[in-house]
């Protein structure tokens, strides 16, 4: 029987790793699908086997793991983040980072160390194009720390899926800071986000920032307007290839490639 972990299962990416494992290795496979918030002792994550409520990030709640499973994992399935969005990534501050990667980028070589993994799955996106440097906040800088690790070797194979623009809880969050900046756009001081926002309502200046995002995302990578279905879609790629890095996917556009993206490279 083949084995699977996937932390964040009941998010947009967690969802999609769940169904095309379900697509590839079928009804028998056994997937042990943690998340973390609300508390309901009924909720049970769709398309898992074991639903695990808890911290990732929590010593108790990886022995529960362990508990639930002493056999190797094929694919380990990190789809959780969390950390400060709605600011320039430049001016993210060294607490927000840390905060950000306590539960965006610690738990990964936690994981890694602590359970017996084939490949560990981890999700970044394009926070290098100009309206994402704007937003991304300390967010960028734990995303970064996930595409270098996925370069070093360990005791799994390290693997990324790296995602455009798709409906997410970072995104909402995007959207939320960006409506109260709205309020005084005279003190926003990024020219970009600034132009979107002057002389207009926030509803107005959000679906405009929005359409500039997938405007640039067409332009660099050919596609934009990801999906749930694109994201699904990644997942058969990255099943079908042979050890893969990054697997890339923006709108229906989906490619292999090997280098990270470095903020040093931006500003």
């Amino acid at each position: 029987m083949s084995n699977f972990l996937v932390i964040g299962g009941s998010g947009v990416m967690g969802q999609a790793a769940i169904k095309a494992v379900r697509q590839k290795f079928g009804s028998e496979a056994n997937i042990i699908a943690n998340w973390f918030g609300k508390e309901d002792p009924d909720f049970t994550i769709d398309g898992a086997t074991k639903t695990i409520y808890g911290d990732i990030s929590d010593p108790e709640c990886v022995k529960q793991i362990k508990a639930e499973n002493q056999e190797p994992f094929d694919y380990m399935f990190y789809a959780t983040a969390l950390g400060e969005v709605g600011v320039p990534i430049a001016e993210a501050k060294p607490d927000s980072i840390a905060q950000s990667n306590r539960l965006s980028f610690d738990p990964l070589p936690m994981l890694e160390e602590q359970l017996n993994i084939k490949t560990i799955v981890s999700y970044s996106t394009f926070y290098v194009i100009r309206h994402q440097l704007a937003t991304y906040g300390a967010m960028g800088y734990s995303k970064e720390a996930i595409e270098k690790w996925t370069l070093e070797s360990g005791k799994s194979h390290h693997a990324c899926i790296r995602a455009g623009l798709f409906e997410s809880q970072s995104s909402r969050g995007i959207k939320l800071l960006l409506r109260k900046s709205a309020k005084n756009p005279e003190n926003i001081k990024d020219p970009l986000l600034k132009n979107y926002f002057s002389g207009k309502s926030s509803k107005e200046g959000i679906k405009e920032f929005e359409e500039g995002i997938f405007k640039e995302e067409k332009e660099a990578y050919g596609d934009c307007r990801t999906n749930a279905e694109d994201l699904y879609q990644s997942h058969l790629t990255l099943f079908e290839s042979n050890k893969p890095l990054f697997v890339n996917v923006c709108g229906k556009k989906i490619w292999l490639s090997e280098e990270p993206q470095l903020l040093k490279d931006y500003f």
